[in-house]
């Protein structure tokens, strides 16, 4: 059996998969794959055509919007993937991310580089997180994990909602419940995004949901680039309309230099890397590993789609 790699995966990994399977990863040879295990590869019709051998795809994490389901499933190509299993590192780079806009570090770090420490103290005056509000826009493991990590580590209240969030699953949680995102984005002081990007949600953050933030307010975006109105963030932070953003996904990806959010000193960027731990994408990397060959081999996959 042969299997497509489109990107790298944990060593480890890597090596499991090679003691049972040949492993592909020339495009030229993509149509011999038997399996294929993706990162962040767009599949959709072009793509399945090239590979009329393909009976799984292991999608190396949660997010499946990269893939065309319906045309997937159309073709009896069966779906794994790995739910949950890097939602701690995400986490733990959700609360990095929301203490390096609290104390402004990235920011603090430019004024050394600078020669301009004698202005630090009127530029870098944070805030501490002890009884802000942390609210989640969607309240999956992830987002359930960070706001979990904040209200415990450092004393922040919790404001959550989701279609799906229900008051008694709120408190089951031990997070507060908003009724809509609105009363979300109006009360807390940092806005998590935790969403799938879905057709509903693409663009859910835009100039209107940004205006009903306090302007002490920062918003951290760790699920998905295109949750966000790129155009409107930056003129929001530009503006002062809200103190601060930081993502980790963004509508072009990887991003370059040129995005015009990369020259505030109000944002902080990085590129991609919430499940970019060795423990994560050991954790993932053998789970996508062990379905892919599940499948091959006339097993019932632990994760399917």
């Amino acid at each position: 059996m042969k299997v497509f790699l489109c990107e790298s995966i944990h060593p480890k990994a890597y090596r499991a998969l090679a003691q049972k399977a040949e492993i592909i990863s020339d495009w030229d040879r993509v149509g011999e794959a038997d399996g294929l295990l993706s990162r962040i590869l767009h599949i959709g019709k072009e793509e399945l055509d090239k590979m009329p051998n393909l009976k799984v795809i292991a999608v190396h994490g949660t997010g499946t919007d990269g893939l065309d389901l319906p045309e997937v499933r159309r073709r009896g190509i069966q779906v794994v993937y790995a739910p949950h299993l890097n939602a701690n590192a995400v986490a733990e780079l959700a609360v990095g991310l929301t203490l390096a806009l609290a104390r402004k570090i990235v920011y603090a770090r430019q004024l050394i580089d600078e020669g301009r420490q004698a202005e630090s103290m009127t530029l870098l005056n944070g805030f501490d997180l002890r009884g802000k509000v942390f609210g989640i826009l969607g309240a999956g493991e992830i987002a359930r994990r960070t706001a979990a990590i904040l209200r415990d580590g450092f004393g922040m209240e919790t404001l959550a909602w989701s279609r799906s969030l229900t008051p008694e699953k709120a408190q089951s949680y031990g997070l507060g419940w908003a009724p809509d995102k609105e009363t979300v984005l109006q009360n807390a002081d940092v806005v998590s995004l935790g969403m799938p990007l879905t057709e509903d949600t693409r663009g859910m953050i835009g100039q209107a949901q940004l205006e009903l933030m306090k302007p002490t307010a920062c918003l951290i975006n760790t699920a998905r680039g295109a949750l966000v109105d790129e155009e409107a963030l930056y003129r929001a932070l530009k503006e002062g309309k809200i103190a601060g953003a930081a993502c980790d996904v963004f509508c072009q990806e990887p991003p370059t230099k040129d995005n015009p959010l990369f020259s505030l000193p109000n944002f902080v960027g990085t590129p991609h890397l919430g499940a970019n731990t060795d423990d994560a994408l050991y954790t993932v990397g053998m789970a996508c590993v062990e379905q892919i060959l599940d499948v091959l081999e006339g097993r019932k996959p632990k994760y399917p789609l």
